[in-house]
């Protein structure tokens, strides 16, 4: 069901605080918490004396103490303090995972700890960028993070699921290329001369139709990256429009919820907080969107399971894209390289 040999985004890193924070990432309890030095931890959310939750407990210098009967955990989730014994018993001990903060994430990797290479955490500069600016959020679906794959990366629905934000006719009609690149799945749409979407509309101050663009990136399990931006109609200078990044990175709850911590970078109004808070209400609108309708579909899949979906034209970078990840998960359950 999940590729475990794979960093995934366990939280923003402001996200991480000394107060510990459980949270449920491929079907399993984690514990996040920052310790004085400051530095993040992720350990299995269960005490192995009783099984109490350890995110129930509390932060001491850079260990998490128990909340029920007090053992003491470091995080490498050694014990090394059992209150009234002199001992601690060998098995005193939980799974630690191997947590990174890179592009203001915290990146957990829930599969072989000596798998773990920082190399291959997703590139997202435009995070990190002084050239660029970004609004931020999560959002919890209710279904499979492979519906939510569909989604991103089937952009015609914004036609019809996003009138009031980011939709507009052309992302239905336009069609689109879809290629695979080694391990990435590449799909791009060209709207020529076209109206622009009423979130483009407010940020780009546009005076007429523009020249809009939709390139998508996915790796597998759950990385998609959005280049999508506008220039005036028939104009090819990109300093007289706007572009922009939509970040998506989606780590699997449970078989059936999967969060999505999302970003919006953008080149333009880099100095304007006002900015960043009104593109932030409008992508959680238009995320919240895709829940109502995500949710509910999972509900048909759920309740269906001998019913096959069928393909459209437009689903061909959806159809690249679920035969890379299974690749992937095939090559993992026979212990190849994933």
């Amino acid at each position: 069901m999940f590729v475990k040999n794979a960093w995934y985004a366990a939280g923003w890193s402001e996200e991480i605080e000394a107060a510990p924070l459980p949270r449920r990432i491929l079907d399993q309890p984690v514990v996040l918490y920052r310790g004085a030095s400051g530095t993040a931890a992720a350990l299995d959310d269960c005490c192995p004396h009783r099984m109490a939750p350890l995110s129930l407990g509390t932060v001491e210098g850079d260990r998490l103490r128990c909340g029920y009967h007090g053992l003491l955990f470091d995080c490498a989730g050694t014990c090394v303090e059992v209150p009234g014994q002199a001992t601690v018993p060998r098995w005193a001990k939980v799974r630690s995972y191997p947590l990174v903060e890179r592009w203001r994430l915290a990146w957990i990797w829930m599969g072989e700890p000596d798998a773990a290479d920082p190399d291959l955490i997703p590139h997202c500069p435009w995070l990190d960028s002084p050239d660029w600016a970004f609004s931020h959020g999560t959002v919890t679906y209710g279904c499979n993070y492979v519906l939510l794959v569909d989604n991103l990366l089937d952009l015609s629905h914004t036609t019809f699921t996003h009138k009031g934000t980011i939709g507009t006719e052309s992302s239905a009609t336009n069609p689109v290329t879809s290629t695979r690149e080694n391990g990435t799945v590449r799909i791009e749409r060209q709207m020529k001369d076209a109206a622009p979407s009423k979130l483009y509309q407010a940020c780009g101050n546009f005076e007429g139709n523009v020249d809009r663009w939709q390139k998508i990136a996915y790796e597998p399990p759950g990385n998609i990256v959005i280049d999508a931006g506008a220039v005036p109609a028939g104009s090819n200078d990109r300093s007289r429009g706007i572009d922009t990044r939509i970040i998506n990175y989606l780590t699997p709850e449970t078989g059936e919820s999967v969060f999505h911590f999302w970003a919006f970078a953008r080149d333009f109004a880099l100095d304007d907080p006002a900015m960043t808070s009104f593109i932030k209400e409008k992508i959680e609108v238009t995320f919240n969107e895709d829940k109502r309708v995500l949710d509910r579909q999972q509900e048909m899949v759920t309740a269906r399971p001998q019913q096959r979906l069928f393909d459209k034209q437009a689903d061909t970078g959806i159809v690249l894209a679920r035969r890379l990840l299974d690749e992937r998960l095939k090559a993992e359950a026979h212990g190849a390289d994933a």
